[in-house]
């Protein structure tokens, strides 16, 4: 279960500490770079459960409500919680070779409790134009063309891509893996978020 701690109370320890604001070129894509570059980047040419984490405008669709990255929110982001992970957990990234660093860790945590900006202009807490978490959909079972069926709630559509959320996990689904059936269903559930969240 990822562990929820209070917002005001992280900014408060960030403040007491006088630390400062970490920069996402300067501090984060470093990590990422050496640490996640292997299995989820462009670079690569690997995106591993359809994550990346070398191109910005790909990065920026998993840094929302219930992304891999929740601004504002390090204890309720489940990219914090897997890099956490005692070495040889199931679960743990990288799975492979060293971690992160007790330094590294406190940098990421810093980031995203500071709004997980990707440039310098977002304000701190959260990234302008960030909308509201969403209550999430009720979860239902979904197929793939190959019949395999998982039950999750629906998040959003965005292109071609299905966003899901299992056991607070967020999950990554082309479309066009879906079944018939299960593509129409991600289709209606799309409309009812956006009919939903243009109600006054």
């Amino acid at each position: 279960m990822i562990r929820r701690h209070s917002l005001s109370a992280l900014f408060i320890i960030a403040s007491a500490t006088g630390a400062a604001a970490v920069d996402f070129k300067k501090d984060i894509a470093p990590i990422f770079k050496a640490k996640c570059y292997e299995c989820h980047s462009e670079e690569a040419k690997k995106e591993k459960a359809g994550y990346v984490f070398d191109n910005v405008e790909r990065l920026k669709g998993d840094i929302r409500p219930y992304g891999q990255i929740v601004p504002g929110e390090p204890e309720e982001s489940p990219l914090l919680d897997l890099v956490t992970l005692p070495e040889g957990a199931k679960r743990r990234m990288p799975p492979d070779g060293p971690g992160l660093t007790p330094k590294e860790i406190k940098l990421m945590r810093e980031w995203i409790a500071s709004g997980a900006a990707l440039d310098k202009k977002s304000p701190l807490g959260k990234p302008s134009g960030l909308a509201a978490k969403p209550a999430p959909r009720p979860a239902k079972k979904w197929s793939s063309a190959e019949n395999v069926t998982i039950e999750a709630s629906f998040v959003a559509l965005e292109g071609e891509t299905v966003h899901l959320l299992k056991n607070g996990k967020p999950y990554k689904v082309p479309l066009s893996k879906l079944s018939a059936e299960s593509q129409a269903a991600a289709k209606t559930e799309a409309a009812a978020v956006q009919a939903a969240a243009a109600k006054p």
